[in-house]
């Protein structure tokens, strides 16, 4: 395959750590729940014995669910941050999981042979961290012929409300560059990008669509948990004193009092892309 001739956007601030090293991933970023039944729903029956490639799989979601919901097939989940896969390796022997298996590499540089994988998932990886045409080079290297594929990637953030809202209020504080460069996820999902990556690594049969979903929160102390969590904002709030931090609290609860219901429980629209289709 020849080399993509697709420009790509460029970084302006640091890449977006959606799973810091050492962070507690599973708690303290809005739940995406719905994404991964959406991905999961979009891969057909394999048959027993069939290896399923999760990549950029981070602590093991959606490597978990496929291997508990369809036992019969094997999971390989691998992601570029050593101590993630070591949560999820943790995770795998905490709960006896025989069929789910973890390993360090990157979506853009895969140590696997060709055609060697019968399906591939994604939540949050593929095509929006990396060389993003080398990884679909990548994906369509291991895929065996006519191996399906799912996964989900941000779009325009302004669809991600709670992040982006944060991300919002906390740009009126802090240095830019101590900010995750959602603009970055942004300009990624200009419509046709992706598409081209995948038609140029000669991945032609997909469908796409935009998916939506709610995340309810009870209590702005929970939309504050999120904020001031680990991931993705800890830079940001490294720069503030304690009475910025009054500030910024202060700010972002105006902000999304727009997503507050009668009962004091708030309830944030968001959205992403989904891609689905076949090698």
């Amino acid at each position: 395959m020849t080399r993509s001739t697709i420009p790509m956007p460029q970084r302006g601030t640091p890449e977006v750590e959606w799973q810091r090293a050492g962070a507690a991933t599973d708690t303290t970023l809005p739940d995406t729940t719905p994404v991964v039944e959406a991905i999961l729903e979009r891969l057909p029956a394999l048959p027993v014995g069939s290896v399923v490639l999760d990549l950029a799989c981070g602590t093991g979601q959606p490597t978990f669910v496929l291997a508990r919901d369809r036992p019969g097939l094997k999971v390989l989940g691998v992601d570029v941050t050593p101590v993630l896969i070591e949560q999820a390796q943790e995770k795998a022997r905490a709960n006896s999981v025989q069929n789910a298996s973890f390993g360090v590499m990157s979506v853009d540089q895969l140590e696997l042979e060709d055609r060697s994988m019968d399906a591939a998932i994604s939540h949050f990886g593929l095509l929006q961290e990396g060389n993003l045409a080398a990884s679909g080079h990548e994906l369509a290297r291991v895929l065996a012929p006519g191996a399906p594929f799912s996964f989900a990637t941000f779009d325009d953030m302004a669809l991600n409300t709670l992040m982006s809202t944060i991300e919002r209020i906390l740009s009126g504080h802090v240095p830019a560059d101590t900010l995750p460069d959602f603009d970055y996820l942004t300009r990624l999902a200009v419509p046709g990008l992706r598409e081209r990556v995948l038609r140029e690594a000669r991945l032609e049969q997909f469908h796409t669509a935009i998916f939506r979903w709610s995340v309810p929160l009870p209590s702005f102390d929970a939309v504050w948990q999120i904020a001031s969590g680990p991931v993705p904002f800890a830079r940001a709030f490294d720069a503030l004193d304690s009475a910025d931090v009054g500030r910024v609290r202060s700010d972002l609860e105006d902000a999304v009092s727009q997503y507050r219901n009668d009962g004091g429980a708030f309830v944030f629209p968001m959205a992403c892309r989904l891609f689905w289709g076949h090698r």
